[in-house]
């Protein structure tokens, strides 16, 4: 048994591994999982030529490190592949980052328990709403800001009212904002006089819309920004036809939650544990 960082000649057979064995963690992530092969840690075990199971967990931004994914094949117990690649992963992480945060959003009890094993604490949950599409309330206007579509140019000031908005560790880099604009069925900006202060971007799957990232600079906050962001979303779902527009947000996020309520979102009952491993490497 081999354990080693994945290379760029293993993606067909991670992509096989994904395929037809047993996917135990994927990510929410607008990254392709592929994509991460190259970055450090993404860990794999090797047996008679055959990949039996991959980890990776980079840092990006470097505050934070994800589990991306963990997947294991039918030749390997899934305790004795993620000890193995976890070992490796934390050496790895020890290498570049003096300190780190490691998270994961654990989807099933299976990975919970080797999460807790591992030395994870659950530290908050993330919760789904919905809003069932519908005539949406009429749009407050405004005199110092303007809503209108993302464009390319936007990313880095984007990014920027990403890190200020939010804490660690839910900020997202610029590469992943970019991928995440890439894949968006509706992204906009709220802009006024000092340029972008507030962003979202969503996709859609057939008749569903899905807010994905919502996002205002802390000195704009609570003056009807994010309010008005999900406004023209609401609009644009309510002339595209779409049944319904869910949304994630932290449990403990209590603006959130009242922007979302006040916009007539409910909550579904699903809430998803955000597992977090801190310590000095």
């Amino acid at each position: 048994m081999i354990v080693r960082a994945a290379v760029p000649a293993d993606k067909p057979l991670i992509a096989s591994l994904l395929h037809y064995e047993q996917a135990i963690h994927r990510h929410l992530d607008w990254r392709p999982l592929l994509d991460w092969v190259g970055q450090c840690p993404f860990g794999v075990i090797e047996e008679n030529g055959v990949l039996q199971a991959a980890l990776a967990c980079p840092a990006d931004p470097p505050e934070i490190a994800w589990i991306r994914l963990f997947a294991v094949g039918s030749g390997i117990s899934p305790n004795l592949a993620w000890r193995k690649l976890w070992q490796f992963s934390l050496l790895q992480l020890g290498e570049i980052h003096p300190t780190v945060t490691v998270g994961a959003i654990a989807l099933n009890g299976g990975f919970q328990n080797l999460l807790t094993e591992s030395g994870f604490e659950q530290r908050n949950e993330v919760v789904v709403l919905i809003w069932k599409v519908c005539q949406p309330k009429i749009e407050q206007s405004s005199s110092f800001f303007r809503i209108r579509k993302m464009n390319t140019a936007d990313l880095p000031s984007v990014a920027q009212v990403d890190h200020l908005a939010f804490p660690s560790p839910w900020q997202i880099s610029e590469r992943g904002l970019r991928a995440g604009y890439q894949q968006a069925a509706n992204a906009t900006v709220a802009e006024s006089a000092d340029g972008i202060i507030g962003y979202q971007i969503s996709t859609a799957l057939n008749d569903s819309g899905h807010l994905a990232r919502l996002a205002v600079l802390p000195a704009y906050q609570n003056q009807g920004i994010g309010a008005a962001l999900v406004g023209a979303l609401q609009s644009y779902c309510f002339q595209k036809g779409f049944r319904v527009l869910t949304v994630n947000t932290q449990a403990d996020n209590l603006a959130s939650l009242h922007l979302y309520t006040k916009l007539d979102f409910q909550p579904t009952g699903e809430k998803y544990p955000l597992f977090l491993f801190e310590r000095q490497l």
